[in-house]
């Protein structure tokens, strides 16, 4: 079932000394050492309303008996298609006491993916918050049994269950599966898989990533000195569980005694952060762009920016001053606790006021954006990893950041760079391989147990990583010339009235960009210089192609001229996940860009499609 040409020696090596090996291990030592300490969050009738780890036992071990009394064996797959909620969790951890595999699937997948997903993995059950989805396809799917409802049940071919029933079941018959429960957990080892995770990808059919329980769990032991957590904290969780960024975070919780507080929804994260109070916040770049420039667009007035780039001044000393280990002035440290009284108490008001731990990782984290948040007082820890190595290779030490890099790796893992650039990781951190793809799994492990990354990036001589791009994604002009386009599409993006930008330029003269202003940041001037209010307007209007063409020569003047754009085209609307153009964790999908926007990019080059011939 689990074949693969690896044998994961690393993990093996890992595992003879490791304290636990195994999720339900992880989970059951922290329920015993903290049974009454809050674990899962979510907002009912209003409020919060947490799950102590000893009522999660109980709830884990009863999804873990109804399965087995299903007839699941270990090994078997169970799929989950859901946002992140109590339930989520609760079901992984169940699955994982009946020595089950966990399929986590996008709730935002079309039935297509649906489809291949299930099928490709055999999945015996899923649990869904939208059965009809999986319905549309239930004749596709000759391994599925059962269907878990998050919500109404609904008619199927197939044995249909609602969450409180499948609970049910499991407290009927867990003291007579108990025994059988306990077995399962004690024969699992640290090599065993553990979760089938499809990789979103920018290209291609997903491929389905064998994680096994070692994978986890070294992580986490690896992570816990790097963050201080402990019962008591809380991190806010919005960014997809089926991402394993979003599900090392609340391995890491769990392994703490942490709690993990479920957002309502993408759209009420700000409101969720002022009522929950977290001390930890994993996301995304874009999130902490938007925090930025939210800070940004409130500087109403010359005093007010005056005030706020002298206390970003001020708290960028400090920093400095601090991450060389010297003493900070009596007058600067005075001059500090202003800055803080009259800027950055506000700014951390806005997060809830207890915020520890900013962690970004998902996509490169622009350097501007990442000062802003270390200058003002937070502690901003960026991380790099995939979700083949389980999924962290390095992070930045919280006490010595350096924006800009992805830090160093964690304990056990080991990384060096190829001739061209590119990353290779080893350690207990490795997936097993690709599920049913041997040939893929061998191209991407080597002999000796590298996994080779697909980015490219330099080591400097501190030992930070420097993530340069994806290998894949290197344009490559008609006159031979490489461009790396994320870097400047970070620089272009650094301007307040650039929302988003898609470099462009493969088998091209000349490299271009597709830009999406930032209307708010626009408004008064739009309004000074006469420019429709409407999007589609104001991208039509030359004056703001000009305008922000000459935002876009200032951002990149420290970049090779061959490098910089010479024409943008200006797109009335940020690309985003609903329409296809961005993966979950916001990375740009190019080959779909490429296609959905042909006709814009010909009129840049000055091409004629058949579209345009029509």
């Amino acid at each position: 079932m689990h074949d693969s040409p690896y044998d994961a020696e690393p993990l093996r090596r890992w595992a003879k000394d490791a304290p636990i090996r195994t999720l339900p291990e992880l989970f059951r030592r922290t329920a015993t050492r903290h049974p009454d300490a809050n674990y899962l969050g979510s907002k009912r009738d209003g409020s919060y309303h947490y799950l102590a780890y000893a009522d999660a036992q109980r709830r884990i071990e009863a999804v873990a008996a109804a399965l087995i009394e299903l007839g699941l064996q270990p090994g078997d797959r169970v799929a989950l298609i859901s946002n992140n909620r109590p339930e989520w969790a609760l079901t992984d951890l169940g699955a994982m006491h009946a020595g089950c595999v966990c399929v986590p699937l996008y709730p935002t997948l079309g039935e297509e993916a649906i489809a291949y997903i299930l099928k490709d993995s055999g999945a015996r059950l899923v649990v869904s918050e939208h059965p009809q989805r999986v319905l549309a396809v239930e004749q596709e799917l000759t391994d599925l049994q059962h269907i878990v409802c998050l919500g109404p049940t609904v008619p199927s071919t197939k044995r249909i269950w609602s969450w409180d029933e499948l609970l049910e079941h499991g407290r009927t018959h867990l003291d007579r599966h108990r025994a059988e429960m306990e077995q399962r957990i004690a024969q699992l080892e640290a090599t065993d898989v553990c979760s089938i995770v499809y990789t979103s990808g920018t290209t291609g059919e997903p491929k389905g990533a064998m994680l096994m329980h070692g994978n986890f769990v070294s992580n986490c032991l690896a992570l816990a000195p790097r963050v201080d957590l402990g019962p008591g904290d809380i991190e806010l969780s919005f960014l997809p569980l089926a991402h394993v960024f979003e599900r090392i975070v609340y391995y890491s919780m769990t392994t703490a005694g942490a709690a993990v507080a479920y957002a309502e929804s993408i759209d009420t994260i700000a409101a969720d952060m002022l009522e929950v109070q977290p001390h930890i916040v994993p996301s995304v770049p874009r999130l902490f762009e938007k925090i930025h420039a939210r800070v940004l667009e409130g500087l109403s007035g010359p005093l007010r920016r005056t005030v706020f780039d002298w206390a970003l001044n001020v708290g960028r000393a400090v920093f400095e001053l601090q991450q060389e280990g010297k003493p900070v002035p009596g007058g600067l440290k005075l001059q500090h606790a202003l800055a803080h009284r009259l800027v950055f108490s506000r700014v951390q008001e806005r997060t809830g006021g207890r915020v520890r731990f900013f962690l970004s990782g998902g996509a490169p984290l622009r350097k501007d954006v990442g000062e802003f948040f270390l200058h003002t007082g937070f502690v901003l820890a960026e991380g790099y990893g995939l979700t083949e190595t389980g999924p962290v290779i390095t992070i930045n030490p919280p006490e010595r950041p350096r924006i800009g890099t992805v830090g160093k790796p964690i304990d056990g893992v080991e990384i060096r760079l190829q001739e061209d650039g590119e990353i290779l990781a080893r350690g207990p951190n490795v997936m097993l391989g690709y599920h049913r793809l041997p040939e893929a799994t061998r191209e991407a492990i080597d002999e000796e147990g590298w996994f080779h990354t697909g980015d490219l990036g330099r080591i400097d001589e501190e030992g930070y990583l420097h993530i340069t791009d994806r290998k894949k994604e290197i344009l490559v002009m008609s006159n031979g010339k490489n461009v790396a386009p994320q870097p400047l599409e970070q620089a272009i993006k650094s301007s307040p009235f650039i929302e988003q930008a898609v470099l462009l330029g493969n088998d091209r003269p000349f490299i271009s960009a597709l830009v999406v202003p930032s209307f708010a940041a626009l408004k008064s001037w739009m309004a000074e210089q006469g420019v429709p209010s409407d999007p589609d307007g104001a991208c039509r209007d030359p004056r703001l192609a000009e305008f922000l063409m000459l935002e876009v020569r200032q951002r990149t003047e420290s970049f090779s001229r061959y490098e910089v754009p010479k024409k943008i085209a200006l797109l009335p609307r940020e690309l985003s996940l609903e329409a296809g153009e961005l993966t979950p964790t916001l990375k740009l999908k190019r080959r779909v860009l490429d296609e959905r926007y042909r006709d814009t990019i010909a009129e840049i080059y000055g091409e004629t499609t058949a579209a345009s011939r029509a």
